[in-house]
């Protein structure tokens, strides 16, 4: 059943097995999954079906961080959440992602590749991706490399609120509250285990939900930024006794390497070729992981109010041929050209962070500030993917390439651009010293409370986060079933 919360027609049951805050693609996973098995699943949506302002906003926040990052424009706060715009480009974590190591004095997964791995059947088939040959490569992506292999990966087109709300409407088990946000987390007097969800609508209504079990699956963002409200009874927020909510803020990191021309004798017809980093580069050079992809303009494009002037000098500079020597004057692209960008991994590093501040959204809750940094170690790691990549795409006669001259000066600041890949900022860790929840997923110090999505990434990799954390998703609800 679909309630909007905004009606006061509804009637709201005793108890629920499950509160689901969220309704992304982890929270209606998670809700579908649960109900399957006969639980009652309350699942809240903070906006509605579509877009709306007045929910948008609440995504609002400030940022302190060099790097530019737009919080309520590279989220979609209505349901099923960032789905709706997501490019639908996904693949798994590699095993190189969960060995054992130390990243800026961190720990790494807590759980196996192996046991991540065993729900990525589930996961293919809710994004309705092939069961076998999944993963492709692009066409004429070719390297002789032990640093460097063929980018693989697969598309979705699923948007979660298209497939799933006549599902969610027609389950006799689910309950979708819309326009209901989550406002408080009320613990018993023992500090460990959750009484209920507060959920407040735009009308200023609220209303206590119950159930046996809790689950926030808001987002990175949004998951890190409730329990550091709810401070009532723990000063500090639910979660937080070491200081951990909100810490190790990780996005993938958008770079442009470079400039590169093309062998065309080697690439044919192709506009685009796209490498991942091996694990032997990443344990040879201290690197992440990294997709570089190398893809030629095929239109020159300007923007703002003098677009049309900056196209112009554009085209009159690539005609003759002087583009090299006025990028001091306006930095641009000439059709043809090839420009070197990445999905880069960003190492887990405590001062890239959430906190909250004292501006005060409509629902009463306190917004959020993002520091978003790099670590020495992301500079290193993208410097010596960077030099790496020119001298194999050299030595392979793919063409030749000119290094940006923050990657060659290190004295210059390098300059990045977020994939609106939030993660991170409840961790998953055995230990409260380094994480948030343990490795179920479950808060740490608390009985029923626990988190979804990608906010629990230890590390980020080098893949999109859907898929990873559809296969925490289902992960986690394997073991909600089998405690319960």
């Amino acid at each position: 059943m679909i309630i909007d919360f905004n009606n006061d027609s509804h009637k709201i049951i005793d108890k629920y097995d499950y509160c689901i805050a969220g309704a992304g693609a982890a929270g209606i996973t998670l809700a579908l999954k649960l109900a399957k098995n006969g639980k009652r699943i309350a699942l809240f949506e903070g906006g509605d079906k579509e877009y709306s302002q007045v929910s948008q906003d609440i995504y609002k926040g400030n940022v302190t961080s060099e790097n530019p990052y737009w919080l309520d424009t590279y989220r979609l706060r209505f349901l099923g959440g960032t789905t709706n715009h997501w490019a639908g480009r996904c693949r798994p974590f590699t095993e190189y992602d969960f060995e054992d190591k130390q990243i800026n004095g961190l720990p790494g997964w807590p759980i196996s590749f192996e046991e991540m791995n065993r729900y990525l059947p589930q996961a293919k088939s809710i994004l309705e991706l092939e069961e076998n040959n999944t993963f492709k490569t692009i066409e004429n992506t070719n390297i002789e490399s032990e640093h460097f292999e063929p980018e693989v990966y697969a598309s979705s087109s699923i948007r979660f609120r298209d497939k799933f709300s006549e599902d969610l409407e027609q389950h006799p088990n689910i309950d979708l509250y819309l326009n209901a946000n989550l406002v408080d987390i009320k613990l018993e007097n023992n500090q460990s285990t959750i009484k209920y969800f507060t959920i407040l609508n735009y009308k200023q209504k609220k209303q206590n939900f119950t159930a046996s079990n809790y689950i926030i699956a808001m987002g990175a963002i949004e998951n890190a930024r409730i329990l550091l409200n709810c401070n009532s009874q723990i000063t500090s927020g639910i979660g937080n006794q070491t200081n951990m909510v909100g810490k190790c803020f990780m996005e993938h990191l958008n770079i442009r390497l470079g400039e590169f021309v093309s062998n065309k004798a080697k690439w044919g017809d192709s506009q685009s070729m796209q490498f991942m980093t091996t694990p032997k580069l990443a344990r040879e050079m201290n690197t992440g992981l990294s997709n570089i992809t190398f893809g030629t303009v095929k239109q020159i494009k300007a923007y703002g109010r003098t677009a049309e002037i900056k196209a112009l000098f554009n085209r009159l500079s690539c005609q003759l041929g002087v583009s090299e020597y006025l990028q001091f004057l306006y930095e641009h692209d000439c059709v043809g050209e090839g420009v070197i960008s990445t999905l880069c991994e960003q190492f887990p590093f405590k001062d890239s962070k959430l906190t909250l501040i004292d501006e005060i959204d409509s629902l009463g809750l306190k917004r959020v500030e993002l520091d978003w940094r790099l670590s020495q170690s992301d500079i290193d790691s993208i410097r010596n993917i960077s030099v790496a990549i020119a001298e194999e795409f050299a030595e392979n006669n793919l063409g030749r390439v000119k290094l940006s001259t923050f990657i060659t000066d290190s004295t210059q600041k390098i300059e990045i651009s977020p994939h609106a890949h939030q993660m991170g900022t409840t961790r998953m860790s055995t230990s409260t010293e380094y994480g948030v929840v343990d490795e179920n997923c479950k808060v740490h110090k608390t009985d029923n409370l626990y988190v979804a999505g990608s906010s629990v990434f230890p590390t980020g990799g080098a893949v999109n986060p859907t898929m990873p954390l559809l296969q925490l998703s289902y992960r986690l609800a394997e073991h909600l079933e089998s405690v319960n």
